[in-house]
């Protein structure tokens, strides 16, 4: 006879996320939940209080895309659950898997105007994959491992397991048996799939006979873990690689075969894209920024799309053949077709080899121009000579949170990663404004032993300031640089570029390191651009706490803008500081 235990909804719950290989959960409790917060005690699981439901769901979304684990968050019902929201449509749109526990009301008393109670299911379905309610206890188990398959399934992404106050406190005999979890969903991508045979044959003939191709390479060769795959693809086949913010990482950004970033920023890659005979794109959903706003292909491009999404294959662009697949999947067997084709030797591999080197002489011309941005003495200190300063003190495999706007933007443009991997995370499913400090916390919570520094905005840091005392408490001892301009950066430059007048876009003055200081954290304030390297030098050498680099920046609006001069950027109406 198998053993029967009896035990709560909540301590069920818990039982099952330890089954998991747990992330760590970030959540703040009501009593809705309290079972389950005695649970993952009992559990001995990590369970860590934050001060903004919004920032715990960042920290599991940063703590997912480092280790390729589902990121755990909670909150209770009504404000908690609305809370979450901004947060759950960046993992939607980035494809990151999450699961996000909330408490509802006690199915008894429902819409008697219960103590916080709202609609928040109907709030909380468009920002996730898909919401399980569980209105029997006995059935926490099943619905556990659905929400595991659902959120690392195709493109990944959070899921809500929804549990009212009775559910969570009810006490079931369950039978030992119900507690096992599925490995394989435990981790992204859950299953792979290869595009049909005859789309490969003719992906095949497509890349054989190109002269210029290129690759296009976002966000989702990081969710396949399929950069190795992706460099020898690249290596075996001369092919230059190009990236999206979300996709820098895919191969290192010194590889011989990098091409940089392309999109509303590049180096050299968008002209290379105009000239190419085969765009391949790999896991890129070919947005706005990506694609200049819809205009950076040439009509009657070939372009291959490989996408896990069969949906997303031709959404924004027109495209020549489309290959539903797993990216790493899709790349080993592009690369198995091309292997039995004539290459070495052949004109179009000596094209390759031709446009490669004139690539790097592109590049070399680019490097030249920025030289002066990554080792400018201006005062106010150059963003170009904060990123390269750090470029030089970050250890290869460190890892860097890039905020939204601003932040994401000028590392997107300037910053190299220098091993493949994800090594660089910037909130690119929403760009909402706020990641920086709870995504270094889930990042360097996910990778101890790793340097995890994160560049924010002054505006930024405000949002979520109060997370500082969580990341000292939990011992998340990350190096957080905020870029401070006394703005919201990317807004007041633009309102320069179009008005010439500014409204609503500046801020307080503020001494950053002192805040940080008086929290606890270690604070150290930048303004001479010859102290950065000792800043960092002392963050990296002394990470017992927290440590906030406050580097003053331009208050030049004309100068925010990563463009080759900004002062004569060229704004389009409708742009939107993304």
């Amino acid at each position: 006879m198998t053993q029967k235990t009896l035990i709560s909804g909540g301590r069920a719950l818990a039982k099952m996320l330890g089954l998991a290989s747990p992330s760590p959960c970030f959540g703040m409790g009501g009593f809705q939940l309290l079972p389950f917060y005695e649970g993952m005690r009992a559990e001995g699981l990590a369970h860590y209080l934050i001060n903004d439901e919004r920032c715990g769901a960042f920290a599991a979304d940063a703590y997912a895309r480092v280790s390729g684990k589902p990121g755990l968050c909670d909150a209770t019902l009504g404000p908690g659950a609305t809370n979450l929201v901004t947060a759950l449509v960046e993992s939607l749109n980035a494809g990151v898997p999450l699961i996000a526990i909330t408490g509802n009301t006690h199915r008894a008393h429902s819409w008697k105007n219960m103590t916080q109670e709202c609609h928040q299911l109907d709030i909380l379905r468009p920002a996730v994959k898909d919401i399980l309610r569980v209105e029997l206890v006995q059935r926490i188990p099943e619905l556990v491992r659905r929400a595991y398959a659902v959120a690392t399934s195709g493109r990944p992404g959070p899921v809500v397991i929804d549990i009212p106050e009775d559910i969570t406190h009810a006490e079931y005999a369950f039978d030992e048996a119900d507690f096992y979890i599925d490995v394989a969903t435990t981790h992204i991508p859950a299953r792979r799939t290869r595009p049909a045979a005859r789309d490969m044959d003719l992906a095949v003939t497509m890349i054989s006979k190109a002269r210029r191709p290129i690759l296009l390479v976002g966000g989702g060769v990081h969710l396949s873990g399929a950069s190795q795959a992706l460099q020898t693809f690249a290596e075996q086949n001369e092919i230059p690689v190009a990236h999206t913010m979300s996709g820098k990482g895919a191969i290192a950004c010194n590889h011989r075969l990098s091409a940089g970033i392309f999109g509303r920023y590049d180096r050299v890659a968008n002209g290379l894209i105009t000239e190419s005979d085969c765009v391949i794109v790999v896991g890129c959903k070919l947005g706005e920024v990506a694609t200049k706003r819809y205009a950076l292909f040439a009509p009657n491009t070939p372009i291959i799309q490989i996408d896990s999404v069969a949906e997303e294959i031709g959404r924004t662009t027109p495209i020549s053949l489309g290959l539903w697949g797993d990216a790493r999947e899709t790349l080993h067997a592009l690369a198995e077709g091309l292997s039995q084709q004539p290459s070495r030797g052949s004109s179009e591999h000596a094209n390759r080899v031709a446009a490669i080197e004139e690539m790097h002489a592109r590049l070399k011309v680019w490097r030249a121009g920025a030289h002066d941005r990554y080792t400018s003495t201006e005062v106010p200190i150059n963003m170009g000579r904060l990123i390269g300063e750090l470029r030089k003190a970050l250890p290869d495999d460190g890892i860097l949170i890039a905020d939204g706007g601003f932040a994401a933007h000028w590392t997107g443009l300037l910053f190299d990663t220098h091993s493949a991997g994800r090594t660089y995370l910037a909130d690119r499913g929403l760009a909402s404004i706020g990641y920086g400090l709870p995504g270094c916390m889930g990042a360097q919570l996910a990778a101890p032993d790793k340097v995890v520094v994160g560049l924010t905005g002054d505006g930024g840091l405000n949002m979520t300031i109060g997370e500082l005392e969580t990341a000292r408490r939990v011992g998340a001892n990350f190096i957080l640089i905020v870029v401070n301009n006394a703005a919201s950066g990317y807004v007041k430059a633009l309102q320069h570029a179009m008005y010439g007048e500014y409204q609503s876009s500046d801020l307080v003055e503020m001494n950053y390191a002192a805040i940080a200081e008086a929290m606890g954290c270690r604070g150290i304030r930048v303004e001479d651009p010859e102290k950065l390297a000792e800043a960092y030098h002392s963050a990296m050498q002394n990470r017992d706490r927290p440590t906030v680099i406050d580097v003053v920046v331009t208050r030049d609006p004309a100068k925010m803008l990563p463009a080759a001069d900004s002062r004569t950027l060229k704004v389009e109406k409708g742009d939107r500081p993304v």
